[in-house]
């Protein structure tokens, strides 16, 4: 790559369109010991020496469209833009990837542009805390700056909601749409799910309005996963929710809570409720604990409903082991939502 030193263009297909397969292959050929290719649903990310490099597939799924070279520009620099809140020292920016006539394609280069690449600092894949849970090695004074990490994230994000009722409709138009996919899966345990959903919203008005007003509804990481945490000093969360803003928008309370339920499905459930506690309490925030069931339900409903899109992409995999996983989580969702109305 002829951003890197020691790492040359080399020619690619003379002829035609670039395609995806052009460039997933170009990329390919500059991997070296200790290297590694890996294959996202919707991008691909090579790990090449210090750094990370990752290309997007020219995707097209509402809300998500990366079909033009403009959106995965714009969605390159909005994904560097979001995680620098949460990762600054990890997202270093974008760079074009360039073929020249004769079809040498290169980062940076001065050929025609056809495609963009996120630019990253290689991480320690031992270090995010996913892997740390699983070899013991998470101690309390990581975990400390995580939470510590988050709650000055959440301290300074603007109110994005700051009304009760418009909260509600929210949460009740996301609870519609989980439905409507979930549906396919269970259509009985879907529609209790959404009744009893819909119930706890319209019974706890009062508790959204203390959460909006209390301006804890912000635009949040997304997709606190984990996976996506790296325990250093300073820590950094890489890999929010980039391409929708709709999406991020989030309480606090019910973010933390899906970190919470992620770490529980590890095995680590005092993990993830440590520092979701943690975190609130140098907020200065103790969410009812019914409401936190019921956004954990929430979430368990929408991972379902993303496993249940996975298992019908064309690039689906093993469909039957997706659906198997929504089904894990239209059960915790069920769980979850009946610990919140006891």
């Amino acid at each position: 790559m002829s951003e890197r030193p020691g790492i040359p263009a080399t020619p690619s297909t003379a002829a035609g369109p670039c395609s995806l397969a052009d460039k997933v292959a170009w990329l390919r050929s500059q991997l070296g010991s200790g290297d590694e290719a890996i294959e996202t649903h919707f991008a691909w990310v090579f790990l090449v020496g210090d750094r990370a490099w990752k290309l997007r597939k020219p995707v097209r799924r509402d809300p998500m469209d990366y079909g033009t070279l403009d959106a995965r520009r714009r969605g390159s620099e909005a994904e560097v833009q979001l995680n620098r809140r949460l990762a600054p020292r990890v997202y270093l920016g974008i760079q074009p990837l360039t073929r020249t006539a004769d079809g040498r394609l290169a980062i940076g280069g001065d050929g025609a542009m056809v495609d963009w690449l996120v630019q990253m600092r290689r991480l320690d894949r031992r270090r995010m805390l996913d892997e740390m849970l699983a070899s013991g090695r998470a101690t309390g004074h990581a975990l400390g700056l995580v939470a510590g990490m988050l709650a000055d994230f959440y301290r300074h994000e603007a109110p994005a909601v700051t009304d009760g009722k418009a909260l509600a409709a929210r949460l009740r138009a996301q609870a519609d749409a989980n439905h409507r996919v979930i549906a396919t899966l269970d259509g009985a345990g879907a529609a209790a799910l959404r009744i009893a959903q819909h119930a706890f919203i319209n019974a706890h008005g009062e508790w959204l309005d203390a959460r909006a007003s209390g301006g804890c509804v912000v635009e949040a990481h997304g997709d606190l996963r984990p996976e996506h945490i790296l325990l250093d000093e300073p820590p950094a969360v890489i890999d929010c929710l980039e391409f929708d803003r709709n999406l991020r928008i989030l309480d606090r309370a019910e973010e933390l809570e899906f970190l919470a339920m992620e770490c529980s499905r590890l095995g680590h459930a005092s993990t993830g409720e440590r520092i979701a506690r943690d975190c609130l309490a140098r907020l200065g925030d103790d969410p009812p604990s019914r409401l936190r069931h019921f956004y954990r339900s929430h979430r368990a409903a929408t991972r379902s409903k993303l496993y249940v899109w996975r298992a019908t992409e064309p690039d689906g995999g093993a469909p039957g082991q997706w659906l198997g996983t929504a089904r894990d989580y239209l059960k915790l969702a069920r769980d979850s939502i009946g610990a919140a109305s006891r």
